[in-house]
């Protein structure tokens, strides 16, 4: 890479002004309307009318879009334009961009912004177009084989709700007839979070004992992607709130309203945040495994959509959630889904620790390619 001109990025590059365009003002049409976090609209104008690559201004600053043909970037955003005497593929640009990670330049105080003039004092290699392309063709073939492994992924995970209708029936209509019991009444125990002083963001510590909390609640997964934790100390000034491997822990707000993880073995005790509520079965009479997708399956969702409250932030609270009929088959087919539930995760597993390398292998082609 000796031979690759370095410049800074502001003499190769502009990063022009998105410009405004008001909810009201698009007539729709087949033309995206951009913002900092992707498509807000569509209008029937562009501003552009060439591939261009978008950087979050506003918001999701720095942030970076790949987009092409006509597309119109509002006002949150920069759209790229290249310097006369200079010579880019766009694709080039935006693993470029993406690598040189401009969110970090973000101001820190009111809305998240990014300044051109930050910006421009960056340095980028020019290399030659033939070596742009080759580059846009090793990252792209990269990029293919992760989103193809995200497809599966995303295939495998609709397989355990299948499953549980097949098993079981919907459990708004209960075809087959289960024995209706209230939530509450299949819980040894089911109790919300610490709320208020209890539990503030200043109790949180850097090790300790793991705060399971809303952002960590997927649709049956543990997202560990951002963990918290509290001092042994505080934690046992909660007591009541001391979660175990194999409590369900139910997601009473967000998107959806409704879900559910089962705590694994690999956290052997934690704290529930507010609106996530422990619920721990009752082993005679139902497993963890099935509490956990009967909160999952969209069905059950829109049953308890009478529970929710709220306009802004809809929950649903746990006091409600206690009082919902739900249907209750018999243990030996809550065993028999338990087990198949526990063989799909185990292959789910393997895909997502393959989606994991396949990520940190493009990212360390992206920086090889790009210089580190």
């Amino acid at each position: 890479m000796a031979y690759w001109q370095t410049v800074k990025l502001g003499e190769a590059l502009e990063l022009a002004y998105g410009k405004s365009l008001p909810k009201g003002n698009r007539v729709g049409g087949t033309v995206p309307v951009f913002g900092s976090n992707g498509v807000t609209g569509w209008h029937d104008t562009a501003l552009i009318n060439e591939t261009t690559v978008i950087v979050g201004r506003k918001g999701s600053a720095g942030a970076v879009q790949y987009v092409e043909g006509p597309c119109y970037p509002i006002d949150t955003t920069y759209y790229v334009r290249t310097r006369q005497g200079f010579h880019f593929e766009m694709k080039f640009l935006y693993y470029l961009l993406r690598k040189l990670d401009l969110s970090r330049l973000k101001t820190a105080t009111g809305v998240p912004g990014l300044t051109r003039e930050d910006a421009y004092k960056e340095k980028i290699p020019v290399p030659p177009l033939l070596e742009q392309r080759r580059i846009v063709d090793i990252l792209s073939r990269a990029e293919g084989i992760i989103r193809l492994q995200r497809q599966a992924a995303d295939k495998a995970r609709e397989i355990i709700p299948a499953l549980f209708l097949d098993m079981f029936g919907d459990p708004a209509t209960n075809p087959k007839g289960w024995p209706i019991r209230r939530l509450g009444d299949l819980a040894e125990k089911m109790s919300d979070g610490p709320f208020g002083s209890n539990l503030k963001t200043a109790h949180y510590t850097e090790t300790g004992v793991r705060v399971v909390r809303l952002q960590n609640i997927s649709v049956g997964s543990l997202n560990d992607e951002d963990k918290a934790f509290v001092s042994h100390e505080h934690f046992a000034s909660l007591p009541r709130h001391r979660c175990l491997p194999g409590d369900v822990i139910i997601g009473t707000l967000g998107d959806p309203n409704l879900r559910a993880i089962v705590l694994p073995p690999s956290i052997p005790e934690a704290l529930n945040k507010a609106d996530c509520v422990q619920f721990r079965c009752r082993l005679d009479t139902v497993l963890p495994e099935y509490i956990c997708w009967l909160m999952n399956v969209p069905s059950t969702l829109a049953m308890a959509a009478s529970l929710v409250q709220g306009i802004t932030r809809t929950r649903i609270s746990m006091g409600r959630l206690r009082e919902m009929f739900v249907p209750v088959p018999s243990l030996r087919l809550q065993k028999k889904f338990a087990d198949r539930t526990n063989g799909i995760r185990g292959i789910l597993s393997q895909r997502e620790t393959s989606q994991r390398s396949g990520v940190a292998l493009f990212n360390a082609l992206l920086a090889n390619v790009l210089g580190n």
